[in-house]
């Protein structure tokens, strides 16, 4: 059985999740690793300073209050008294301080927080419970860092060895972890100290469950049916094409919604040939129909996305989606324009393409964590054009390296976030650098200037309004190539009562969460 390893049942109290494989972290510790999904996990064994809620507000956390001063430059806040960590560690101002300068610091080699947390000038605490962060510069998107920021004990940091999960993962949330057999299942049980004081919790004390399990699936078809089948209580990500059958369906609940952020993006080496021709990047875009994808491969039950920040952001550029119609066409004349002529067998060779040997083939690498299938539909469409695009999965650390080496062509890079913000993590060039996120290569001091102005400019229109530039030029360039956006589907079964999904679709609460047979 799917669970025999583990020894897990469906009893009362204990949560099975099934999650797909390619959610599994390299590392557990959310300091460090840079996706959301570590993040997730953690929010389940530590408390963060502010929660996201499921209606998009921040609300208190470990944090009671804050407040920012008019420049965006200083923040100071009050934090819950008389808390501590699940090794009986104290959580005060100082155990955050800890906190947050270890993930400042060079060795921890962040991926990506410290860079969410930005350049903190200095850390103040008062007492137990006064902590006030100060910037040089404004920093108004501090909040949104905090609530994926991981508290861990700062005892258990300073005397875990490296790479042991266990020893490190103490925090102050509801589940203690207890084990993680990679490639297979994380478990946790319940912090019976949990003292539940966060405003996501309906009421002080421990959590309904027991135990949680996360057991990560490979195989979509297994994603599809291990929740029928009753070998789990909760699907998380649950295919679209298997949704019909849990539909009107009393045994079971289905919730879906969508994920505000780039969509299933993939960004374009800029550095060297064939894309660093604006006209190559261009023919790729137009030769590309992403809605005929969506419905050859997922129904039309994903989303579209059609250009820097998907078309369900609400910081959205409604001209990303008119830019580039499918026209392969005028793709092939884009082409022949750049020096890559129709060869033998109607591919395409290079003929006086700077820097390239005449009669090297358009060969374009499309490299991605997951979602293949949607390559492998472009490679269809494409290769009427005569472009042949060669499909590679990667799992993460492999594309992190192939990043730090600027050795790929077309990379997949996701981020999810309401906020505009992930336009400057991933198009500023000040972040083209070893963790950063700024992967193509491209600079340009205009489109640089806009997006450093998000960070400094608090009014929500005036931010929308600077991303519309910033994405309008990141079309004009043709920087990415636009595919779709995942609705994230989660799938209950009756028993499971209390369940919270975020704001964003990639997260949920199981603060609130019972079985109940």
């Amino acid at each position: 059985a799917l669970l025999a390893s583990i020894g897990a049942s469906l009893a009362e109290g204990n949560l099975i999740i099934a999650m797909p494989a390619n959610n599994e972290p390299a590392s557990l510790d959310g300091h460090i690793d840079p996706y959301q999904s570590t993040w997730l996990i953690n929010s389940l064994i530590t408390d963060p300073l502010v929660i996201l809620a499921p209606d998009g507000t921040y609300i208190p956390g470990l944090a009671t209050d804050w407040s920012v001063s008019d420049d965006g430059r200083t923040w100071t806040f009050t934090l819950h008294e008389g808390l501590t960590f699940q090794d009986g560690a104290p959580f005060n101002a100082e155990a955050v301080r800890a906190n947050l300068e270890r993930v400042l610091a060079p060795e921890t080699a962040s991926a990506q927080l410290a860079s969410d947390l930005g350049p903190i000038a200095s850390i103040e605490t008062d007492g137990e419970t006064g902590l006030t962060i100060i910037y040089d510069t404004p920093w108004v998107t501090l909040l949104d860092a905090l609530r994926r920021a991981p508290l861990w004990s700062p005892a258990a940091l300073a005397s875990a060895e490296p790479g042991d999960m266990a020893a490190t993962l103490i925090g102050t949330g509801p589940f203690r972890f207890t084990g993680w057999v990679q490639n297979d299942n994380i478990t946790m049980e319940r912090w019976d100290d949990y003292a539940g004081v966060t405003a996501i919790s309906n009421a002080p004390g421990p959590v309904g469950l027991d135990s949680v399990t996360i057991r990560f699936i490979g195989e979509s078809a297994v994603m599809g049916q291990v929740l029928a089948t009753g070998e789990v209580n909760m699907v998380y990500t649950l295919p679209p094409l298997f949704s019909d059958q849990y539909v009107g369906n009393s045994d079971y609940t289905l919730l879906s919604r969508g994920q505000a952020g780039t969509g299933l993006q993939m960004v374009m080496n800029t550095r060297t040939p064939p894309l660093n021709d604006i006209r190559v990047r261009q023919a790729l875009i137009l030769s590309r129909d992403a809605a005929a994808a969506n419905d050859i491969l997922y129904d039309g039950l994903y989303q579209a996305s059609d250009g820097p920040l998907n078309n369900i952001h609400p910081c959205f550029w409604e001209g990303s989606s008119d830019m580039y119609p499918f026209d392969q066409e005028r793709a092939a004349a884009l082409l022949d324009d750049a020096g890559w002529v129709v060869g033998d067998g109607g591919m395409r060779i290079a003929q006086g393409v700077e820097g390239v040997d005449d009669g090297t083939p358009l060969t374009i690498r499309y490299s991605t964590l997951h979602h293949q299938e949607i390559g492998e539909v472009f490679q269809a469409q494409m290769r009427p054009v005569g472009i042949d695009l060669q499909i590679e999965v990667v799992p993460g650390p492999v594309q992190l390296d192939m990043v730090q080496r600027r050795d790929f062509e077309l990379m997949y890079e996701r981020q999810r976030s309401p906020s505009p913000l992930i336009l400057d993590q991933v198009w500023n060039s000040a972040y083209d650098e070893p963790g950063g996120w700024a992967w193509t290569g491209y600079a340009d001091a205009e489109l640089d200037g806009i997006l450093e102005q998000l960070r400094a400019v608090f009014d929500d229109d005036e931010r929308c309004g600077l991303a519309r530039e910033a994405q309008q030029i990141i079309m004009e360039n043709a920087l990415m190539l636009p595919t779709l956006s995942q609705p994230i589907i989660v799938g209950l079964d009756a028993s499971v009562q209390g369940f919270q999904m975020g704001a964003e679709g990639n997260w949920f609460f199981l603060h609130n969460t019972s079985i109940q047979e």
